[in-house]
């Protein structure tokens, strides 16, 4: 078993949820900070002519006015984490606090980053990480053995009826193992931990979807997620360590029934491939005419964006893993090549590429400067391995 140790750098910003939102009692705006507090233990521990107060409030209907009380009645050991939040959410969701009735207003919720529930970190999951690496790999090997495998897994993929069981078809195929002597994960031997993140990388931000023609989509409602830090807000290295563990003995071990290689080499080669083509493809579709940002998935001038191809420098080549993870990833990057498609609910069709864009708003300097970015972007250097 071998544990491969990289160090870790959102390119762009990156958002894990957890499926719980903050509505707009269970945080306060301190500053440039949103403080989660637990409004359960804030009650519980209000003193009693507080309380009384509070039950008049709510009595007359006064819900703003209660709710601000319950604000001051916070104290320190009642918070649950602090969270960086940026200039558009701050001036959003202080209208949510000062206006709870407003079913419109109130919409603005806050979708949070997942966490450690003892801690209360968060953390980026090692699941997020080892999904993106499956795809890349399964495309990989889908790309080398494509006329064998198509003829099995498009007519399910054309078909709504089938479609669920395309994915696990066409990985059987791509891996060539035999899933019913086979029972477990064939992804087993690749093990991602999970990789607690600094406490002051990530932010609440507003983010918004962009269409093919780069206008706003404005059918939605406003949207604000905690997102990591990254190479867009000048963060040069996102302060955290990511483990990667292969079992390589295994995965060479015939009675494992896996008949393509899983060595570290051939993971790390097909996530370059694969996701440098996402960057290529998306560049290509949505931000043609926007500015270069080579500044930012560059990482130091690693990555290269050219018109018609992504330039991955020699030491990534070597060392490093290029990957897509976390929300807004869009399906492009959650498919492979060849056999991608999705279906627009909307127009009621099937698709093979996106007509929206998530982005959020990044600043890279103390002046102010801005670039709006899509989500995912995560790259991986190795230091290491025992």
């Amino acid at each position: 078993m071998t544990v491969y140790r990289f160090r870790a750098t959102p390119l762009t910003p990156i958002h894990v949820g957890d499926g719980n939102t903050l509505a707009p009692e269970d945080y306060l705006i301190e500053g440039d900070h949103l403080i989660q507090f637990n409004r359960a233990a804030t009650l519980r521990e209000m003193k009693p002519e507080t309380r009384r107060q509070l039950e008049e409030r709510l009595d007359r209907n006064d819900f703003q006015a209660a709710q601000e009380l319950l604000r001051k009645s916070v104290e320190p050991r009642h918070q649950r984490c602090r969270i960086q939040i940026g200039a558009e959410s701050k001036a959003d969701l202080r209208k949510a606090v000062g206006n709870p009735l407003d079913p419109v207003v109130r919409q603005r919720a806050v979708r949070g980053f997942v966490r450690n529930p003892l801690t209360g970190r968060p953390y980026l999951p090692g699941s997020s990480i080892k999904g993106a690496i499956r795809t890349a790999v399964v495309n990989h090997y889908t790309e080398k053995h494509l006329p064998g495998i198509q003829p099995r897994v498009q007519p399910l993929v054309d078909q709504a009826n089938t479609r669920r069981n395309a994915w696990k078809t066409l990985e059987t195929e791509a891996l060539n193992f035999e899933f019913r002597q086979l029972q477990e994960d064939p992804f087993r031997l690749v093990k991602v931990a999970d990789a607690e993140l600094p406490a002051d990388r990530t932010r609440v931000d507003k983010v918004w979807p962009v269409k093919r023609d780069g206008q706003e989509d404005t059918r939605g409602i406003q949207m604000h997620f905690e997102r990591l830090l990254s190479r867009g807000d000048g963060i040069e290295d996102g302060g955290f360590v990511v483990e990667l563990e292969l079992d390589e003995r295994a995965a060479g071990d015939a009675r494992v029934k896996v008949g393509r290689r899983l060595d570290f080499e051939t993971i790390r080669r097909a996530c370059i491939r694969f996701y440098a083509g996402r960057i290529l493809a998306e560049r290509r579709r949505f931000f043609a005419d926007a500015r270069p940002p080579e500044a930012i998935f560059g990482a130091r001038g690693l990555i290269k964006i050219n018109p018609d191809k992504v330039l991955v420098a020699k030491s990534i080549q070597e060392r490093g893993l290029l990957l897509r993870v976390g929300r807004f990833s869009h399906f492009e990057s959650l498919s492979v090549d060849h056999l991608r498609q999705g279906w627009n609910v909307q127009a009621r069709r099937s698709i093979t590429e996106g007509s929206s864009r998530t982005l959020c708003r990044c600043r890279s300097d103390t002046d102010g400067a801005s670039m709006a970015l899509p989500f995912g972007w995560l790259l991986l250097e190795l230091e290491g391995q025992s």
